[in-house]
């Protein structure tokens, strides 16, 4: 067994010299928690399954190598099948949003400690077939060594996720946020993908146009209408079968509104990403132009959205990316009074505030475009108006 031992720490020293290089080299290919759970799933429960026999060799006076064997095992069995059970088919099924997503998180974690416990249970009984106290040492057994597994796991994750949208900020009701009263949204709805309008400090949703718009990477923009200097158009962007050439359709147009296009349609107007490439550096609507606040959204969920103040040198930043759940924020708008209206995830639209540090569920949609109307007018589409559909070439 000393041999056995010898080499096994040979090799277990070795993996982690290379795949500490091998991280180090590819850090900008993912991001903590990815390179955390890729490791675990892969290598980290052949390393849990060689500490596990360990001590239940010791403990349960088995040998050694065998009851490795078995809880390596055991460790892929449980990572994978309870992982794919409580990723894909409880948070599938979940609805899981702003309002209760710390609570589904911790329920979520006790959950995954008890399928391991069950999972694995099997593998340790196998161990001491025969023994008249098997079920008795087995079930005490698993609970310690589960126990210690999983709190070197949950320290893992914890450390290589962020969970900031809970810890640093408070949750509260839309009526709670200082918001600014003149700001109208235009979103899609979550349920039926048709184009909406609301004010952002509430009301009734008021249907604009019906577009069906149901792929997530959908959203609205606004652009300049070509013969008002005034005035803009409330356009849509919708997914096709080729994602190089998206839809562009008109929804609204000559908005009369103070209004602001995205950084990249500005840049290029005939570059219009989706939902998933709209991130960065959030627009500026109103008097938010003066603002010294900044505020940036990262392509990672764990990037979240970060608000600087370089006149105070105040920085703080909400993210949420744990094993079971992660929010990516897109479609960023700086608003006046100085909060950020977002989409977090798929559906949910939000504000931040940084200085009251609170944070808010407004409604379901995705794709919002802020605007602060000049006059209560408005033009919705006939019934029968397709709208001016337009082939524009994406990055």
């Amino acid at each position: 067994m000393t041999r056995f031992n010898s080499s096994s720490k040979s090799f277990i020293i070795a993996l982690l010299v290379w795949l500490g290089s091998e991280v180090s080299a590819c850090a900008n290919a993912g991001t903590p928690l990815l390179w955390v759970a890729t490791f675990h799933l892969l290598i980290g429960n052949a390393l849990l399954g060689i500490g596990e026999g360990f001590v239940l060799g010791r403990l349960l006076r088995v040998p050694t190598a065998r009851a490795m064997t078995v809880m390596m095992a055991a460790n892929y069995f449980s990572a994978w099948i309870g992982g794919i059970f409580v990723r894909w088919t409880v948070f599938q099924s979940a609805q899981i949003d702003l309002n209760n997503g710390w609570q589904w998180f911790w329920g979520l974690t006790l959950a995954a400690y008890f399928l391991t416990l069950l999972l694995e249970w099997p593998f340790i009984r196998w161990l001491l077939r025969g023994r008249s106290d098997s079920l008795k040492s087995s079930v005490r057994s698993s609970f310690l060594i589960q126990t210690i597994s999983c709190s070197l796991l949950f320290g893992c994750y914890w450390a290589a996720g962020d969970t900031s949208l809970y810890t640093r900020t408070s949750v509260v009701p839309p009526s709670e946020m200082s918001l600014p009263e003149t700001v109208v949204v235009y979103y899609l709805h979550a349920e039926d993908g048709d184009v909406y309008r609301r004010p952002l400090r509430g009301g009734t949703p008021e249907k604009i146009r019906e577009l069906s718009a149901m792929n997530s990477n959908d959203r609205l923009f606004v652009r300049a209408n070509p013969t008002s200097q005034t005035e803009w158009d409330l356009m849509a962007r919708l997914e096709t079968s080729d994602r190089a050439k998206p839809k562009i359709v008109e929804v609204l147009p000559r908005l009369n509104a103070n209004a602001t296009p995205g950084p990249r349609e500005e840049r290029e107007p005939g570059r219009i990403p989706g939902s998933w490439f709209n991130f960065g550096k959030a627009v500026r609507l109103g008097n938010a132009k003066d603002s010294p606040w900044e505020f940036r959204t990262g392509f990672w969920a764990v990037e979240g959205v970060k608000a600087t103040n370089a006149q105070e040198g105040e920085r703080t930043w909400i993210a949420f990316e744990t094993p079971f759940v992660e929010w990516h924020p897109r479609n960023a708008v700086h608003l006046p009074g100085d909060v950020v209206l977002f989409q977090l995830g798929r559906d949910q639209i939000c504000v931040f505030d940084p200085k009251l540090e609170k944070v808010s569920l407004l409604w379901r949609g995705k794709g919002p475009v802020a605007v602060i109307p000049k006059a209560e007018v408005l033009r919705p589409m006939s019934d029968d108006a397709d709208g001016i559909v337009e082939n524009h070439q994406e990055l």
